[in-house]
């Protein structure tokens, strides 16, 4: 049995970017699995992961932390599912990726929707969700949302890249999805989960891309709970 441990907001919203990334992944691999929401506040409800964050993998004997370790788990453990890396050459790159998203894209998208998130985390999370976030974008919840137009001109520029190459191709990693493309997924998925706020225009590439990754597997992503 594998279990999946991530972020519950309100209404059953799941909404950690890092949790998605492993949903999309086992989704890939064909896997069944059940998932556990916790508070980003309760750290005892983990601490059998000897660890303090989500998304956490249980997998019969194995308890797995971190979404790129997970997805490698995955990938190593599961050989004869499709693959998420293409080979030793496209995990490197996956890799890279990865980390291209987490230091460029998340900071870009996290003041455009931080104040949404925070309207839509378990009630029990509200201080420490506050405490947190405020810490990390350096502003008060409340100033980030006034400054929302500024934030989503950054995002459109850190975006480029992206919006160039999916003019040329119908996904991340070029005619099929694999993992690196729901690495940068996770990231809007986050935003259509939390936020009303709606982050790419019609005319955009990643717009289009976006639907595309929404009707993979039967609509898997399209059909939770968002705002």
């Amino acid at each position: 049995m594998i279990t999946l441990w991530e972020l519950g907001g309100q209404n059953g919203r799941r909404y950690s970017l890092f949790s998605w990334r492993t949903r999309m992944a086992l989704s890939h691999k064909g896997l069944k699995f059940d998932t556990e929401p916790v508070c980003m506040s309760d750290k005892a409800a983990i601490a059998f992961s000897n660890g303090k964050t989500v998304p956490i993998l249980t997998d019969g004997e194995a308890t797995v932390r971190d979404s790129w370790k997970i997805a490698e788990h995955l990938e190593d453990r599961y050989p004869k599912t499709p693959t998420l890396f293409g080979g030793a050459i496209g995990r490197g790159l996956s890799h890279a990726f990865n980390t291209w998203v987490d230091r460029v894209v998340v900071p870009a998208m996290l003041p455009v929707i931080v104040a949404d998130i925070h309207e839509r985390v378990d009630p029990r999370d509200d201080a420490f969700f506050r405490q947190m976030m405020e810490g990390t974008v350096k502003n008060t919840l409340e100033q980030r949302r006034a400054e929302r137009n500024d934030a989503l001109k950054r995002l459109g520029r850190a975006l480029e890249p992206m919006q160039a190459a999916l003019k040329r191709q119908p996904y991340v990693c070029g005619a099929e999805p694999a993992y690196a493309h729901y690495a940068l997924f996770s990231v809007f998925q986050w935003a259509r989960v939390m936020s009303p706020q709606e982050v790419l225009g019609p005319e955009d590439p990643l717009c289009a891309w976006r639907e595309r990754v929404l009707d993979l597997f039967g609509g898997f992503a399209r059909n939770v709970p968002t705002a």
